[in-house]
């Protein structure tokens, strides 16, 4: 079933390819946890979602002109939501993918890609990912991944709206800054990001951290 997973990934990944789409795009979410096999020596991704997520930094460019046609291709009917116009891609086996933008000024619920018909679900803390990713080849098309620190911070921000999927992704996180903080590297590049974050954050990551009984990553010394 991993591979099968691993490869309808690779189709997604494709199709945006050939849509010229994939640059666009930012991967986040559970599925992040398969390309840090490339960052981390020694790590095990256990990915049980086939909801894929993906992150627009600049909704208005996306050139997602062709997107709609390419997944269609590979099976994946459009769906929209009746009240907010939010998109979701659905393949037959009930793989599921799906946009994400920033909130906006106008408050809107779901913001347009480009002059395509797709619609990205405006949510808060997804703007970390703008400047916060790693670029790893998946069969010859270099794609852009939500940073193992960015990864672990987003999911701790949110954790508390997660219902039933929380004490999953709480597991995520426990297992990602546990490979965070036995690299030096990795330590320095999460408290780059984590210095920067608005304090009423930082208070909300350390604060998750204490009732988890988890710990920060270890701060280095230049």
């Amino acid at each position: 079933m991993a591979v099968e997973n691993e490869n309808k990934l690779s189709e997604i990944i494709q199709a945006f390819a050939d849509a010229g789409f994939i640059n666009d795009v930012i991967l986040i979410g559970s599925w992040c946890l398969s390309f840090y096999v490339e960052v981390f020596e020694g790590f095990v991704p256990s990915v049980r979602t086939t909801d894929i997520d993906f992150y627009v930094p600049d909704s208005k460019r996306a050139n997602a002109a062709d997107l709609s046609e390419r997944l269609k291709s590979i099976n994946y009917d459009h769906f929209q939501d009746s009240m907010t116009s939010k998109s979701r891609f659905v393949s037959p086996e009930g793989f599921e993918v799906e946009f994400l933008a920033k909130l906006n000024r106008e408050g809107l619920s779901c913001v347009r890609l480009g002059s395509s018909g797709i619609f990205a679900e405006s949510l808060s803390y997804v703007e970390l990912f703008g400047s916060n990713y790693i670029e790893v080849k998946r069969n010859g098309i270099l794609v852009k991944v939500a940073s193992p620190s960015a990864f672990a911070i987003q999911k701790i921000l949110i954790n508390n709206r997660r219902g039933n999927k929380a004490e999953k992704d709480a597991q995520a996180i426990d297992y990602v800054l546990s490979f965070i903080n036995a690299s030096t590297k990795s330590c320095a590049e999460f408290y780059e990001l984590f210095d920067k974050l608005p304090r009423k954050w930082r208070k909300t990551i350390e604060e998750y951290c204490r009732l988890r009984g988890i710990n920060l990553p270890r701060r280095v010394s230049n």
